[in-house]
This record gives structure tokens, sequence and C-alpha cells, in this order.
């Protein structure tokens, strides 16, 4: 048997997340698949495993749902599941960030950029790469020129940044992550926080690294 390994997230106001959490682990559970899902009320985060013709039902049925159909899935194939069980959980944000300003990529969030116009920005001799992962993250790959933060965990970032970027609040800054999800957040709160030019690489270091014009370039590292 084929499986996929479905990684995915939707930043989208949730009223009831309990609800939502009862019936959506009911749905991945008659579906056999397995993973991590969180829901909150700025959205949804997971990463689910099953046969490959249970993650298609699941992403067709998540694509039919208005909240959902912009949602982006990145798919890998794999030969058994990725998940021993099924954990679907409520919690007050997709990532612990606990910002003392309002940070929710609902209401503003930073400009996404593809891999190429990315890359074009790297090439650049004018911006502020920021490494929106922790610093053990940068150390194993990071982009060539990025600042490495030193933060142990994403909720030290406020911080981080308002002492080390303070000068910084009128220039453009270009942040990553791994997947996407963490500069939604971090690139919400610098501009709630005054920085003016706030960039973020839509889909992550993942959908850089796959697509066939970049290709990966400019990284260095695993």
């Amino acid at each position: 048997m084929v499986y996929n390994v479905l990684l995915y997230y939707q930043f989208v106001p949730i009223e009831d997340p309990e609800a939502f959490a009862d019936e959506h682990r009911r749905f991945c559970a008659d579906l056999g698949l397995k993973g991590r899902i969180l829901v909150a009320p700025e959205g949804l985060n997971g990463t689910v495993s099953g046969p490959v013709e249970s993650c298609t039902a699941y992403q067709r049925h998540m694509s039919a749902d208005p909240r959902f159909a912009s949602m982006v899935f990145k798919v890998d194939a794999a030969d058994k599941h990725a998940f021993e069980k099924l954990f679907v959980r409520v919690k007050k944000e997709l990532v612990t960030f606990r910002a003392d300003l309002p940070s929710d990529p609902n209401e503003v969030t930073g400009k996404r950029l593809s891999p190429v116009e990315w890359k074009e920005f790297l090439e650049r001799q004018d911006v502020i790469v920021l490494d929106g992962r922790t610093d053990y993250e940068y150390d194993i790959g990071h982009f060539r020129g990025a600042i490495r933060p030193d933060v142990a965990s994403f909720r030290e970032f406020p911080e981080w940044i308002r002492t080390h970027l303070a000068d910084a609040r009128n220039k453009p800054i270009l942040t990553y992550c791994t997947g996407g999800i963490r500069c939604e957040k971090l690139t919400s709160f610098m501009l709630r926080d005054g920085f003016t030019e706030v960039y973020q690489l839509d889909g992550g270091i993942v959908t850089y690294g796959k697509d066939p014009s970049t290709q990966g370039a400019l990284w260095d590292g695993l």
C-alpha cells in the first residue's frame, strides 16, 4: 500500500475550536489518518499520514470548506504511516508566541514572496535576512547572509527583535522558516511593533527547496 504524508496550515478564524476539533477528530479517524493536528481560534495546523486514497479524500473535503479553500498541502510519498496515533488538540495559538502585541496573521502579516521573488530579494544589497527559526535550526542550514537569532524557542523572538533590530524598523526585512507558519506570526508581530517593510518566504524552506526555478540556490547547509 502507498501512503502520503500531508503538511499544511491555514490561518483563518475558527469560532468554536473545541467543537471543530471534535468533529475533525472523528472525520480523520474514519479516514484512517494518523498524525498531529492543532486547532486554535486563529486557524489549523497539521501533519498527517495515511493511504493515498484517504489523504486525497481529506484534501478534497478541506478544499470544499470555504475557510480552507486556499490551504496549500505539501505532499510527500511514504511506504507506511509516519505516525502511530492521531492527535487533534485545541491550543490558544497555532505556534506558541506569547507576544505582548496582537499577532494574528488573519489581521496583518508580511508580504509573501514566491521562491523566485525571494531569490531576487536575497541578491539585493539593501535587505536584512532574518531566520525565523531557533539558533539550533540555523546552525544546521540557513540562507546565505541571514542573521542567526540567539533564541532557543520561538517565544523568545519578540524580545530578541526589539533588542537586535531596533535600528532596522524602516529597512526591508526578509523572514523565513521551515514551512511558513512561524513567519506568518513573526511578521504579524513585527508590523504591529512598528516595522514598515517586512516580507516572508511563502511556503518556507520546504517549498523553496523543491522549486525547479530556484533549486535551493543561496542555501548553505543541509
